[in-house]
């Protein structure tokens, strides 16, 4: 069964590439395109289980009101923000406002076909150099982080680091001459010193380390 999408760019250039590489896949039926929020609502009106590819420079979109009136429509739009900038304070916004997924434009194919399938199985994902981003951000040498059932340890903030950045358990282990049972153990003392269970959250918490650090 083929992946709905709805491509909103108002960049010809961004949006004609986005719906040729989507176009070229069987797995994806491009159902529409738009230059901006309103043309996106009718469109979502008609495939509303589409994932939703919106820029984050779309004209007249603001990502709460566009989330607000998504969620009229279906309780639980698939929305991928594809962005050119690495402005945080959008990430921030739009994670309170519940997008699905958030990557660069500048992403290989590959990576974005990834992050449409993922999202479309419910999945909230990051793409690799938001998440490189967000890394740098917890493990920032100036900034201790909030815990909340002790302290986060040298160890844990290395494997805290590759954990944001995507890498897995094995691929760690190998990074750090340890094995993958020892790292599984650190990421288990970390997510629960953190309150934390995912990518997703880890990201979230990045932010409020961010703003704690910025309001500080």
């Amino acid at each position: 069964m083929s992946i709905g999408v709805l491509i909103v760019e108002s960049q010809d250039l961004y949006r004609a590439g986005a719906e040729a590489v989507l176009r070229n896949r069987n797995k994806f039926q491009v159902h529409g395109t738009a230059t901006n929020g309103k043309e996106l609502l009718k469109l979502f009106r008609l495939y509303p289980e589409s994932v939703c590819l919106v820029s984050s420079a779309t004209p007249d979109t603001n990502i709460h009101e566009l989330m607000t009136a998504l969620r009229e429509i279906s309780s639980e739009p698939k929305v991928v923000i594809m962005t050119l900038s690495t402005d945080l304070k959008h990430l921030e916004q739009s994670l309170k406002a519940g997008v699905k997924g958030y990557i660069s434009k500048n992403c290989k194919t590959q990576e974005l076909i990834d992050m449409i399938e993922g999202v479309n199985e419910g999945n909230q994902l990051f793409g690799k150099t938001i998440a490189q981003i967000m890394a740098g951000s917890v493990t920032s040498a100036n900034r201790k982080p909030k815990v909340i059932n002790g302290a986060i340890t040298k160890r844990e903030q290395e494997i805290l680091k590759f954990i944001v950045e995507g890498y897995t358990s094995s691929e760690i282990a190998e990074h750090l001459f340890i094995s993958a049972r020892t790292v599984e153990t650190h990421r288990s003392n970390l997510m629960n010193k953190l309150g934390i269970k995912n990518t997703a959250a880890l990201v979230r918490f990045a932010m409020e380390q961010d703003s704690e650090t910025k309001n500080t």
